[in-house]
């Protein structure tokens, strides 16, 4: 369990770095836009190698742990999110200052970035829950599923503005899949946060 929560908190680690990188764009610091990248992918190979490690405890174990595959399929659901982080933080970083100061885009773009803050953070939650109160992690789970239905609402009225606002199809283009990846790793969330409840409901 220590293994999966350790994953979890580099995966919130890595989420909160994308506002960061978000940031660095909007002043134009390049430097410091490569250096968010750099510690995206950095967490993603710390999660490899603790998924690789949690495979290897649960293989010594065998069969005395009943729920290893439950554990197993959190694991995967967790570090998966991680396509999607990197994901978000490459589009991000093929924004130009111009669109990335944007009022418009800016506040699209920062509010489902807190959101997808907010739901990993519960997440997070979810999973350091489940040695301590499985109805705990279950009830932080439930959250990051309204979160979730935030963000798909929110996201979907962004685009709506980004489809209006656009000045040419390349700004279009970027705006719309930065804003398509968040998305997409919210439902990463989603399925991680079920995972973590299929997890809970065994312990």
């Amino acid at each position: 369990m220590v293994v999966l929560q350790d994953e979890m908190r580099r995966v919130l680690d890595a989420t909160r770095v994308l506002l960061d990188e978000y940031e660095a764009l909007v002043k134009g610091d390049k430097m410091q836009v490569s250096s968010a990248l750099v510690k995206v992918k950095k967490a993603e190979e710390d999660v490899v190698t603790l998924r690789s490690a949690l495979i290897r405890e649960l293989s010594q174990v065998g069969t005395l742990l009943v729920n290893r595959e439950d554990m197993l399929r959190a694991a995967f659901s967790v570090e998966s999110i991680f396509g999607h982080i990197n994901g978000v933080a490459f589009k991000m970083s093929q924004l130009s200052r111009a669109s990335a100061k944007n009022r418009k885009y800016r506040e699209a773009i920062t509010n489902l970035l807190g959101l997808l803050i907010d739901g990993i953070s519960k997440l997070n939650e979810s999973v350091r829950a489940l040695s301590v109160n499985s109805d705990q992690s279950m009830q932080m789970a439930a959250q990051v599923k309204q979160i979730e239905s935030s963000i798909d609402t929110m996201y979907r009225g962004h685009v709506a503005m980004t489809m209006k606002t656009a000045t040419n199809v390349k700004e279009l283009i970027v705006i719309k899949e930065v804003l398509e990846s968040i998305e997409e790793c919210a439902d990463a969330m989603l399925r991680a946060a079920d995972a973590s409840t299929i997890l809970a409901l065994g312990l």
